[in-house]
């Protein structure tokens, strides 16, 4: 065998482990790594621009939410059912009057007048309110107004007993025109109400 030319040959091994061929092998690699993640970023890309142009769903109010929850724009009263409610309790202690207050004593009669009074009061109010917010007809409040100063004319000691034939009969006509016109606003007189009237002789 040449000496010199055994020299010059390389284990099989030797090949690999050259830093030329290192190089070519993983100049190799680092294209062929380059080549396959081109790829699966364009894929990744396509993916993320499809999600974002598609457009959320928007969820659709159903109508029972939409009737549950009011705007804040809406303002809701009871301004008429508040004044009527008022006038049934008045037209209760009316219906009592009527059956007769022969029997009670002057502390009790001054009870029934200051009742009386403040139920008014009460009701003038309440049909203010009603007549600003548009629920019930100012002629309401005119109404509950007439009765009101029928019975601020009254003092400290005078009674139920006190209210003459003349006040007693306008007192009934401005309430028989409260009692009309809480019916026209969908208000009727209520049955315990009908009853206690028919209890007067």
């Amino acid at each position: 065998m040449n000496t010199a030319f055994s020299r010059k040959v390389k284990a099989p091994g030797a090949y690999l482990r050259s830093p030329v061929f290192e190089g070519v092998i993983m100049g190799s690699n680092t294209k062929f790594k380059v080549q396959a993640l081109v790829p699966l970023a364009l894929v990744g890309a396509l993916l993320l621009g499809g999600c974002s142009s598609e457009p959320e769903p928007v969820p659709t109010p159903s109508l029972s939410s939409a009737l549950a929850a009011p705007s804040e724009d809406a303002v809701v009263t009871f301004d008429a059912q508040a004044t009527c409610e008022t006038f049934f309790q008045l037209d209760l202690l009316r219906s009592t009057l009527a059956v007769g207050v022969k029997d009670l004593g002057k502390k009790e009669r001054r009870a029934l007048l200051v009742e009386y009074q403040q139920l008014v009061a009460d009701l003038a109010g309440t049909a203010g309110d009603a007549a600003n917010s548009g629920e019930l007809p100012q002629q309401v409040l005119t109404n509950a107004e007439k009765m009101q100063m029928i019975l601020d004319k009254f003092g400290k000691k005078d009674g139920i007993d006190s209210l003459t034939k003349v006040q007693k009969k306008r007192l009934a006509v401005q309430a028989g025109r409260v009692e009309s016109q809480c019916a026209t606003a969908g208000y009727a007189l209520p049955q315990e109400n009908i009853d206690a009237r028919e209890l007067i002789p």
